[in-house]
């Protein structure tokens, strides 16, 4: 009787092994799993962006944060004023691919801070004068109220539609705004408007081009002309 049921032992106990792992491979929330393809969610993608910030941000009194893996930023402590811009060295070139092979190879971090501190960044600064940063900043905050006002102009056309608006084959400028006070995100399509070209959008081309003057490297829109 002993003999049999170590039998039946030997014979379950592989099998529930295998079962195991099987149920392991496929499931999706395991942080490193036997599949071909891997994907980063965007989620985490961003917060690793949002994690890329130059020295000394944190102490700013004003900043303007524009950008993904390449960021213009504007921003001062009230004494000194500073244009900032990054450069990163991946063997990969691009930091959505770095985090893609950091997944493959099972070392993908879970904090998404984390994995921006893996990433050797190198800072370029100007300094500006405070009338250079308060031009930029008065641009920003009339494009922004002009960004705002369309909130009513567009609520009856949108009511009366029924209809979602898309833009296809154009760019997004993504602004962050803050001086502890008041805190803004802003998502700008680089479309015309009324034969002419948004506010904000408007605002991001001379903000690249001034960065591109400065810094003697292309950006966005300028890398292309």
């Amino acid at each position: 009787m002993r003999s049999y049921v170590l039998a039946l032992l030997i014979l379950f106990f592989p099998a529930s092994l295998q079962s195991q792992q099987v149920q392991q491979r496929a499931n999706p929330a395991e942080p490193c799993h036997n599949q071909k393809k891997w994907t980063i969610p965007d989620d985490y993608y961003f917060a690793v962006l949002a994690a890329i910030k130059p020295p000394g941000l944190g102490r700013s009194l004003v900043r303007i944060v524009f950008g993904g893996e390449i960021k213009i930023v504007l921003w001062t402590d009230g004494e000194k004023f500073q244009l900032s811009t990054d450069t990163f060295d991946l063997p990969q070139k691009s930091i959505g691919k770095f985090l893609l092979d950091l997944d493959r190879s099972c070392q993908l971090p879970p904090d998404p801070e984390d994995a921006a501190a893996l990433i050797k960044f190198n800072w370029e600064n100007k300094q500006l004068s405070a009338a250079q940063f308060a031009q930029f900043h008065d641009g920003f905050a009339t494009a922004l109220a002009q960004y705002v006002a369309k909130i009513q102009v567009r609520y009856r056309p949108l009511m009366s539609r029924g209809m979602i608006g898309s833009y296809l084959d154009a760019v997004n400028y993504k602004i962050i705004y803050d001086n502890t006070y008041e805190h803004n995100e802003v998502n700008a399509w680089d479309v015309p408007e009324n034969n002419a070209l948004n506010p904000m959008a408007a605002w991001v081309h001379e903000l690249q081009k001034f960065a591109a003057q400065t810094f003697h490297r292309p950006f966005g829109r300028e890398s292309k002309e």
